[in-house]
């Protein structure tokens, strides 16, 4: 049972996103930027799962029925059904930051929808003090919940092609979207395709932390996957090496390591250091201060911001048009990501 609230609705003119992200430009053109933005329709609507419950955590009293605030964006003047892409936010982080990947996928003919998970996000309405990452479980559950509220839904659904759905995320949202197609009690069959950001390794990351995740169990089937990742990423590093989530799914499967890259930059502009110092560090310098971290002690040769998020942009919207519509230019344009962009080194399988 499910109770669905609608919100607000406006019209987000991409002029002025566009403005909004000029600030983190350089002067010399960034292969992959578009020269026209689109116009977007953005509402927020609030999901009720009255079969769950909010436990109490980081100061939030608990609620007895599962309330998820979402936010969706769809292209101004939709005719058709369009395929859904869920992206799921990180520790702390909100729906709305990485606006610049929602503009990308509504450009490329996608709807999303972006919820606050009630634990996790910091302007969700529990109002937490932190994150409590023990839910994990239940956000990965939560995107079922959506998935069945959209397309459900008498007006949204019309706008939705039920049968190409993915997912995406950021830092433990990329581990949710992981768990939603690989987690074998937890997996929904009707995502066709899911493209962690920043994941680390999300096994590692499940035994090393206590996610509610135990019996989860592996799916060893398949799912198109795409993880994009970072050189320098601090908090991927403390799950293991690269490229070791990629090593544990079957084909079709893609990574694409940002050479000179952070973990905050594939996020909206925000984290700035010093010269060479790396913005990830700024997380635990304000949340965890007790930790030494090497990578912290280090100064690095960084990649420009915007040119990770340029990388980030091009990959996503190449890797859902070759598996959620079957463009093959989107397949090449994905292999040719390197030659795009010298700074963005592809790891592939089909």
């Amino acid at each position: 049972m499910h109770r669905q609230l609608y919100g607000s609705s406006r019209t987000i003119r991409g002029l002025l996103y566009a403005l909004s992200l000029a600030i983190a430009l350089t002067l010399s053109p960034i292969p992959g930027a578009r020269a026209a933005e689109a116009e977007m329709v953005t509402q927020t609507i609030t999901l009720v799962d009255e079969t769950r419950p909010v436990k109490a955590s980081m100061g939030f009293a608990g609620s007895p029925e599962r309330r998820i605030d979402v936010m969706i964006w769809r292209p101004e003047g939709q005719k058709r059904p369009l395929p859904l892409i869920i992206y799921s936010h990180g520790t702390f982080g909100h729906a709305n930051n990485a606006k610049y990947l929602v503009k990308a996928l509504v450009d490329a003919g996608y709807v999303v929808a972006a919820p606050d998970y009630p634990l996790t996000s910091r302007r969700a309405y529990t109002w937490i003090t932190f994150a409590d990452v023990s839910d994990l479980s239940e956000q990965v559950r939560d995107l079922g919940f959506i998935i069945t509220s959209l397309t459900g839904d008498a007006n949204l659904g019309k706008l939705i092609d039920p049968a190409r759905i993915g997912t995406t995320g950021h830092s433990l949202g990329a581990v949710t979207s992981y768990f939603g197609s690989f987690s074998a009690r937890l997996r929904d069959p009707r995502i066709k395709a899911t493209a962690p950001i920043a994941a680390g390794d999300p096994v590692q990351s499940a035994l090393d932390t206590p996610m509610g995740m135990a019996g989860a169990g592996y799916w060893p089937g398949s799912v198109p996957v795409l993880f994009l990742s970072a050189e320098h990423d601090v908090f991927t590093a403390l799950t293991g090496p690269p490229h070791v989530a990629l090593s544990r799914v079957a084909p079709p499967k893609h990574e694409v390591m940002v050479k000179g890259g952070v973990h905050v930059w594939f996020t909206d502009p925000r984290e700035q250091a010093g010269p060479g110092k790396n913005p990830d560090c700024l997380f635990f310098e304000e949340h965890l201060p007790q930790m030494t971290l090497p990578m912290c002690q280090m100064r690095y040769s960084l990649i420009d911001p915007e040119k990770q998020r340029a990388i980030a942009r091009t990959a996503l919207v190449a890797f859902f048009d070759a598996y959620l519509k079957g463009d093959k230019a989107g397949r090449a344009k994905l292999g040719a990501i390197s030659a795009t962009f010298p700074e963005a080194e592809l790891k592939s399988s089909d």
